[in-house]
């Protein structure tokens, strides 16, 4: 580009000076007119080289400058394991308000923590030419506590785990893909579509979550001890939730990411029923509006092309 520069000014000496030269070789001004004219060409062409030359700078520029991927602007760091320990809640509610709701002498509590473990991945059929679509099964184990006075109490009451589930997001743009558990499907198709944008490049997810079934054995009543008297009594109930995340993506796309909080759900949420629909658009370490989002210290990431291989 500088060379081409030098030459434009090279070419404008050079006529400047046969400019001079004709003006000089007589008096005759329409000769010096036509010298004018020819300088003031040149310094028009002159002028828009330089602009144009500095448009292609600036493009060029433009056009190296690339975003850098979210998960590696970030530093965050991936797991393969398929299996963690995390906090759960339990708490009562009414079934037919769906809401929280308290029973006279009737206490629900966790024990320990819930097992999630993400099982079957399988090639699902897609319904898109260039996509592929997958399905990926994971399960929650935990354990409730029911304590009763057996001396005053409610005997019809209802309680149920509220536990932690798997996120998607995107390796790229840092996309949390909002999420919707559904307990029921009766349509065929994905439920949401979620386009994110990187390097001026659309990826579109297809998606749902559903909880796909409940398993649940309740032990024997037994004694509560560490009670001041032995009005007190409990059982343990062992609950197993069911997931299933349906998901299309493109062939060459790999930047889905399966996200899971590891501090999971350490109160119950009395305010609303299925308490965890997350419908806000953010991305992944920004807080919502209540204040919570993801920690890449007490978080497992897990990048979906890692563990996709055990597809069947």
């Amino acid at each position: 580009m500088r060379r081409y520069m030098k030459y434009n000014r090279y070419v404008y000496v050079l006529i400047l000076s046969m400019a001079v030269m004709l003006a000089g070789c007589g008096n005759n001004a329409s000769q010096a007119a036509k010298a004018d004219d020819a300088i003031d060409t040149v310094e028009a062409a002159a002028s828009e080289d330089s602009q144009s030359a500095g448009a292609d700078i600036q493009e060029n520029e433009a056009a190296v400058i690339e975003e850098t991927a979210y998960f590696e602007e970030n530093g965050l760091t991936f797991k393969t394991d398929l299996s963690y320990e995390l906090p759960f809640a339990a708490g009562t509610y009414d079934p037919d308000e769906l809401e929280y709701k308290e029973y006279t002498g009737v206490t629900v509590e966790p024990v320990g923590q819930a097992t999630l473990t993400i099982g079957d991945i399988a090639t699902a059929k897609c319904d898109k030419a260039g996509y592929k679509a997958y399905t990926i099964d994971y399960s929650i184990e935990g354990t409730v506590r029911t304590t009763v006075d057996t001396y005053d109490y409610d005997e019809d009451y209802f309680y149920e785990p509220q536990m932690p589930h798997i996120d998607l997001a995107d390796y790229y743009s840092g996309r949390l893909l909002p999420y919707y558990a559904t307990n029921e499907r009766d349509e065929e198709g994905y439920d949401y579509i979620e386009k994110v944008s990187f390097n001026n490049k659309i990826t579109e997810i297809a998606y749902y979550n559903l909880i796909s079934g409940y398993d649940s054995e309740e032990g024997e009543w037994e004694l509560d001890e560490s009670a001041d008297t032995s009005q007190y009594e409990y059982y343990d109930t062992e609950v197993i939730e069911y997931h299933t995340i349906e998901v299309r993506i493109p062939e060459n796309y790999d930047g889905l990411v399966l996200a899971i909080d590891l501090n999971g759900i350490t109160e119950y949420d009395t305010s609303e029923y299925h308490e965890y629909q997350n419908t806000e658009r953010r991305l992944l370490l920004d807080a919502d509006s209540t204040g919570y989002a993801y920690n890449a210290d007490t978080s497992a990431f897990i990048r979906f092309s890692d563990i996709a291989g055990t597809a069947e």
